[in-house]
Parts: structure tokens; C-alpha cells; sequence
């Protein structure tokens, strides 16, 4: 609406407050201090354009290596090569919408309008179409296909790194422990457990390798020290737990799950790298709401003094970035990220897949004394191995 000044009379003329008739010193230029930086999907290199609104990739994993040694004389015999299995995401329609009526686009302005009200807000809608796919990248925890009344939802990162959780049962006596459902492990693998109470002898995000059971493979394992202990069967490296604990699981996915309980440590940084890195990942950038930035930020310089004063001279680490024995990482704060969880990202693996490119909508009939726009895309995000990448999940907020 129009803006209507006061008309008077006034209270005097004497004093600039009192006086009336005096014209307001405004900037033609609008400052708008609302963040329109998308970081995370600047980041994101484009994968070929998708050809249909569903979109899926193969994943495999390298066996674990294997004792190798055979006679000079000997007869071939093959054994079954590793699987695969199939990644899918599905694209999301977005759409930013606005409208100028005639009058407001020719009524003058006390601000720079560019000439044209219309033509600014239409480029501003731009920088919001692209905000509110990077929102989606950052937070979609779920990934929903959609249907005709239903729109579709493309899984953003949480979706990919969330907790994969079996639960199992053990055996004090042989030490086996069995999953309620196909493990889909082999000897040489590794794992992590969970549980309300831990078994005695058993330790919460620390790995354990794996070898399968003879009998019943698919459910049924026992756990060991080293790669070596697993793969050669060694009694002395086999972990046998004391006692049974309460609602164990296995974790097959890298995370580290704090259980609202307490703030991250450093120590659970290096749990998700050696994860990650174990699995073939090689995260490189540390993704974190600003209060977890600032966080990470005091943690690595209480690192840092503690080895001044110890002496040690190798150990390199600033407030953004982390030397670990797996590698090292940056820690980008964004504003979207929520507080209870930390991404480790092997960005490599990461990819915008496109069905439709963010344009204008064309040829939009007048239906009245106003004009309207409607930009739009279709997009998803493509993880290619999410187990090259990690999470700290349900870290504690307050």
C-alpha cells in the first residue's frame, strides 16, 4: 500500500523532531543482510542428467583380503565372486512463485528497483529457489517417491548417513553372536555394537573384525581383535564377552550415535575417520552447525596447547582443521545444520542429479492487472558410497 505521511499541523517548526514537511533520508540501495550462500551445494559437482524422476547406482565393496597360498600342483577351484547392491534417490520438483501487480511495478520507488519491480524480486527468486534445494540437500532425512498427491521428497544427506542397526543376540560359552536378520558380512569384515548395557568385555564404536560361522553364515558370527585373528581363526585374538548385556546391536553404517547424552569429542571425530577409513572413505570436509563449529574450534585448540607444552613439535592443528591418523579435515560451519549431528564427508562421492535445470517458466497467460513467475527444477542428490562418509548423531544440544 501507499506510504501516507503524517500531514500535520506540526508542534513547531523550531526543532527537526517537531518540525514538519522535512524529507526522509532514505538509500536507494536495499541492504539484505539474509544469507544466500549455498555451500554445501556449491560444493556438489553435476552428475549426467537424470532421465527419469526415480534414479539408481550400483555400490560394491572389495572383499577383505584372504590367507592365499597354494600347492604347485593343484587343481583350480573357484569360489563365488563379491555382490553388489543398488543405491536409489528420486528427484524433487521445486518451485519459487511471485507476483508484481501492474501498479507497483509502475509506481516510483524511494529504493533502487533496477527499473523494474518485477524483474528484481524475479532475480531475488532465484537466490531463494536455490536455498531451498540446498535446505533439502542439508536436511531431508527421508526419502519419500511421491504420488499424485503426495510430492516427492529426495533424500538429502541425513538420509544416507543414518544409524544401520541389527540387533543380535550372543553366546557367552562359544561367543557367537546372531543377528535377526542376514548380516550380509564376510570373514574380515568389521563391526561396531551398541546397547543399552554393553557386554561385559565389549566396547561401545570400537571394531571388532569378523568371521563368519561355519554352520549358519548368514546370521551367525564370532569376533576377533585383528583382521589376522579373524581371517586364520586364531583362539587368542577371538573376543569372548562375560556376560550378555542388554538389546546389543550391530552397527553396519558409519556412525557414531551419542544418544543425546553428551557433546562430541575429538575422540569421536577420530572414530568416524578410522570408520570411514577402514571402509575405503576419505572425508575431507567436517559439516556442523555454527554452535558445533565453535565447538570443534575449542577442542582443537585445547589440542593444540596441550602439545606446545608437551613438547611435541609434529602435531599441526588451527582452529578449522584436524590432523588425523585417517586423514585430514576442515570443519565448515553451515546455518542449516542443526546442532545434534556432524557430517564427515568424502565430497568425491557426492553429485547434483538433474532432471530439470532451475529455469523461468515461460508463457504464463495475464489473468489480471498483475504479473506472475514461477521458477522451477527437478533434482537429486546422488551419494554414490555413502560408506566413504560418516555422522556423529544425537549429540547433546544443551
Amino acid at each position: 500500500m501507499a506510504v501516507v505521511r503524517n500531514p500535520g499541523p506540526s508542534a513547531n517548526q523550531s526543532f527537526t523532531f517537531d518540525a514538519w514537511g522535512n524529507d526522509e533520508d532514505i538509500s536507494p540501495i536495499i541492504t539484505d543482510i539474509t544469507p544466500d550462500k549455498t555451500p554445501l551445494l556449491s560444493s556438489i559437482p553435476d552428475d549426467s542428467d537424470a532421465v527419469e524422476p526415480a534414479f539408481s547406482w550400483p555400490t560394491e565393496q572389495l572383499h577383505p583380503p584372504m590367507v592365499n597360498a597354494h600347492l604347485e600342483k593343484e587343481d583350480y577351484t573357484s569360489h563365488e565372486v563379491g555382490s553388489m547392491e543398488s543405491l536409489d534417490n528420486v528427484v524433487q520438483i521445486f518451485q519459487t512463485t511471485g507476483f508484481v501487480t501492474d501498479m507497483q511495478r509502475k509506481a516510483r520507488k524511494v529504493y533502487n528497483s533496477n527499473g523494474d519491480e518485477f524483474n528484481r524480486q524475479l532475480t531475488r527468486a532465484f537466490v531463494e529457489h536455490a536455498r531451498d534445494i540446498e535446505y533439502a540437500f542439508v536436511n531431508n532425512d527421508t526419502k519419500v517417491a511421491g504420488t499424485k498427491t503426495i510430492p516427492a521428497n529426495t533424500g538429502g544427506v541425513p538420509y544416507f548417513l543414518k544409524s544401520k542397526l541389527l540387533d543380535a543376540a550372543l553366546e557367552t560359552t562359544s561367543g557367537i553372536i546372531t543377528t535377526t536378520a542376514a548380516h550380509n558380512l564376510t570373514t574380515g569384515d568389521f563391526v561396531y555394537f551398541t546397547a543399552d548395557t554393553m557386554p561385559t568385555g565389549l566396547k561401545k564404536n570400537h571394531l571388532y573384525y569378523v568371521r563368519l560361522d561355519n554352520t549358519t553364515p548368514a546370521t551367525k558370527f564370532t569376533i576377533y581383535t585383528s583382521m589376522k585373528g579373524a581371517v586364520e581363526n586364531i583362539v587368542a585374538k577371538q573376543v569372548k564377552p562375560s556376560a550378555a548385556g542388554t538389546n546389543l546391536k550391530v552397527e553396519k553404517n558409519n556412525v557414531v550415535d551419542l544418544n543425546n547424552a553428551k557433546d562430541y569429542t575429538v575422540a569421536d571425530i577420530n572414530a568416524i575417520m578410522e570408520m570411514t577409513y577402514r571402509r575405503g572413505g576419505n572425508p575431507d570436509t567436517l559439516w556442523m552447525s555454527p554452535k558445533s563449529k565453535a565447538r570443534f574450534s575449542e577442542l582443537v585448540n585445547a589440542l593444540s596447547t596441550t602439545m606446545r607444552k608437551s613438547g611435541d613439535k609434529k602435531t599441526n592443528t588451527i582452529a578449522t582443521t584436524l590432523e588425523t591418523d585417517y586423514g585430514m579435515v576442515t570443519a565448515r560451519p553451515h546455518l542449516w545444520y542443526p546442532h545434534d549431528r556432524v557430517d564427515a564427508l568424502d565430497t568425491q562421492y557426492l553429485s547434483k542429479k538433474w532432471f530439470a535445470r532451475t529455469k523461468k517458466v515461460d508463457g504464463l497467460a495475464k489473468k489480471g492487472n498483475y504479473d506472475e513467475f514461477v521458477i522451477e527444477s527437478s533434482i537429486g542428490l546422488k551419494f554414490d558410497q555413502p560408506l566413504s562418509s560418516g555422522a556423529i548423531i544425537n549429540i547433546k544440544e544443551a
